[in-house]
């Protein structure tokens, strides 16, 4: 029996050799490297509410997945947002990588193409990583400006320190200006960002692309999985 994760979307629905499998080799390898786990892997099903709310913002959403090398390739920006947790931030981001992978895996090289960020993980593990060197510290460093793509998750939810708002900041500014795609989620809007993170940076996140701000309720009990 085939226990692989990427089963429900495969094409080879009689695949008995999983290590031999080209697609599921070069995904779990982009996967591995963008630091995202095995659980958030497989695409869950994200609904709107029965009222409709945050249709449109579902739709143009589905737009940039549907388009997703075009925006990577163009640089684009995005920033999903809600002050209600659960209704999908998180997932949409994931959504749009695990996309962009499924667009790019036949013919890319082995190499980081995009990065997954939990920005108050980070903050915390840049802060130990003065005294007690990290690798996955050094995974980011090393590939922060050279990935496709970078999902900067719960950004402006942990108070920063002066070094970790100028490491946060150089990072983000080097790739706007590099003409790097990013995407940012936060449970904070656009003025509870700028008093967070600082006018020059909330600028960047808020105003450089497109600004989807979900008003939706927590569907963690629709889809029976974590939602954020």
């Amino acid at each position: 029996m085939c226990n692989c994760w990427l089963k429900e979307n495969c094409k080879q629905l009689h695949c008995k050799d999983e290590g031999g499998c080209l697609i599921l080799y070069k995904l779990n390898y982009l996967y591995e490297e963008a630091n995202i786990p095995e659980k958030l892997r497989k695409t869950i099903p994200l609904r709107i509410d029965e009222d409709g709310t945050d249709r449109e913002e579902f739709w143009k959403l589905a737009d940039i997945q549907n388009n997703i090398v075009d925006f990577v390739e163009k640089g684009e920006q995005l920033y999903i947002h809600s002050s209600i947790a659960g209704n999908g931030k998180t997932s949409w981001s994931l959504r749009l990588v695990q996309a962009y992978f499924r667009k790019i895996w036949l013919k890319t090289d082995l190499r980081c193409r995009a990065l997954f960020i939990n920005v108050p993980s980070f903050l915390l593990a840049l802060k130990d990583n003065i005294s007690t060197k990290s690798e996955y510290i050094k995974h980011i460093k090393d590939n922060i400006f050279e990935a496709d793509l970078v999902i900067w998750d719960d950004i402006g939810t942990k108070s920063a320190t002066q070094f970790e708002h100028e490491n946060l900041l150089s990072m983000i500014d080097q790739r706007i200006n590099s003409g790097k795609s990013n995407i940012f989620t936060s449970n904070l809007n656009d003025e509870e960002m700028h008093e967070a993170l600082g006018d020059r940076l909330a600028s960047r996140i808020c105003n450089l692309g497109t600004n989807i701000e979900f008003k939706g309720g927590d569907k963690r009990s629709i889809c029976g999985k974590e939602t954020k």
